[in-house]
């Protein structure tokens, strides 16, 4: 990044205005031919304007209408991307019922392989009063709608109705300061041929007792699926994956946080109908505040799915998905130490660990099942990835900041799926290290203070 400018405030009428741009210099990559052993230059992302635009004004004391732009200009022979968006919140004046919706549209040029031109819309109508909450809506993404040069979107061209309600309580009770219920349910439907996908659907808890002790648990349903995007041949060519029936369960709970020691902890079971896979995990997060300066965080998430089915390649007209057992662990320890308010110092390790074991292979066939192939082998993915960061902000004025950083990480991606955690671990730490040290100064401008300057010398 060579430049990056924000610029944000309201007006008394209600008006927040707000603009970001960034500039970013030209990268390129060095390609070797391991064949001929010639060696080129490659432009992976040219000199390359982001610019955000947002206005957005409130009215009838808790509504508000937006209007959102988002660009990317790229220079020479590569894509531009541009996307405006509509958002409303809409509030009757009791504030117990509300409509809340967007339409956008994303328009990229010299992209040969999509069309250019794609859309999106969501409008929800809900209630929000008492002890009873509930909200029905309706949304829609078509095929070409791609917002991910300045955005994310994992998924387009899909389609769904939507709907959830809910019961809480309004004032503590004799063993609880709070809880609530809620249910939810959403059918699915392909965007672009309106053939139904599927249905998800649920039930939710959670409660807070006197000695602020936490908990919660969800019960969560998914129907078969037709998934249209598992077999990577684009969501128009009719080609999809049948994802069985699954069944969720998962809890969590949280200690009180005034207290020096804390822990949050969570955990899941998943299966499937009528198929061998399964998948289960869980989560566990100690914290200790040593005091008023200093507190340390402690977290481990595991996941194990086993019998898992996805895409792995495509040979001879045929799509091989392969099946695996995958399981990935994710360390991270976490601490901050404050010299004062205006004076920190914060560091960050997490190791990311996740393998995949292949034990079989099949064809996708028409209807979306999975016929044996005894002719496809494929390779084990053993993936890793270490950071240790160390951060210092000095707030030397109001909104400004010096901020130096500091980056220890190490990657690695091989094939030994099979190791324990500790000689995975050891084989991580033969690979080389890589350091990385910034130094950053935001200085904020304020406006009113230049405007009594000027006012001052005029």
């Amino acid at each position: 990044m060579l430049n990056a400018i924000k610029i944000s405030g309201r007006t008394k009428k209600g008006l927040g205005i707000g603009f970001f741009n960034a500039i970013t210099e030209k990268t390129e990559a060095t390609i070797k031919n391991n064949t001929t052993g010639t060696i080129r230059k490659s432009v992976t992302n040219p000199f390359s304007n982001y610019n955000i635009l947002v206005l957005d004004q409130q009215f009838n004391q808790n509504s508000s209408i937006a209007l959102i732009n988002t660009n990317v200009t790229r220079n020479g022979r590569f894509r531009d991307a541009n996307v405006s968006a509509l958002t409303w919140h809409l509030e009757t004046k009791n504030s117990k019922y509300y409509a809340d919706g967007s339409f956008k549209l994303s328009a990229i040029s010299d992209d040969v392989n999509h069309p250019n031109t794609g859309y999106t819309f969501d409008n929800s109508l809900g209630y929000n009063a008492g002890h009873w909450n509930w909200e029905v809506g309706y949304n829609l993404r078509n095929k070409d709608f791609n917002p991910n040069d300045l955005g994310i979107l994992f998924s387009n061209n899909q389609q769904s109705i939507y709907g959830n309600i809910g019961w809480r309580t309004l004032q503590p009770t004799k063993n609880f300061n709070s809880y609530r219920f809620g249910l939810y349910n959403q059918a699915r439907f392909q965007h672009y041929s309106g053939i139904y996908t599927g249905n998800n659907a649920g039930i939710n808890f959670s409660a807070q007792t006197k000695t602020r002790f936490t908990f919660g648990s969800n019960l969560n349903y998914g129907s078969e699926n037709k998934d249209f995007f598992e077999p990577r041949q684009g969501t128009t060519s009719g080609i999809y994956f049948l994802q069985p029936q699954r069944l969720n369960l998962n809890g969590w709970i949280s200690t009180n946080s005034q207290k020096l020691f804390q822990l949050d902890a969570n955990g899941y079971h998943t299966t499937f109908s009528n198929n061998p896979k399964t998948g289960y995990g869980f989560s566990i997060a100690p914290r200790y505040r040593f005091n008023n300066q200093f507190s340390l965080r402690y977290r481990l998430n595991f996941n194990k799915t086993n019998d898992d089915q996805g895409y792995v390649d495509e040979v001879d007209n045929n799509i091989v998905f392969g099946i695996r057992d995958r399981k990935n662990y994710t360390n991270t320890i976490s601490g901050k130490y404050s010299f004062s308010t205006n004076s920190s110092l914060s560091l960050s390790f997490r190791h990311y660990w996740e393998a995949v074991s292949y034990t079989n292979f099949h064809n996708l066939n028409a209807v979306g099942g999975l016929d044996l192939n005894t002719n496809y082998t494929s390779e084990n993915v053993n993936f890793n990835n270490w950071n240790l960061d160390l951060n210092y902000i000095w707030q030397f004025a109001p909104g400004s900041q010096l901020i130096a950083f500091y980056r220890n990480s190490i990657f690695n991606d091989d094939t030994n799926a099979n190791l324990s955690f500790f000689e995975n671990l050891n084989n991580l730490f033969e690979q080389s290290q890589k350091h990385t040290l910034s130094l950053r100064v935001v200085y904020f401008i304020d406006y009113n203070k230049i405007k009594k300057i000027l006012h001052t010398f005029s």
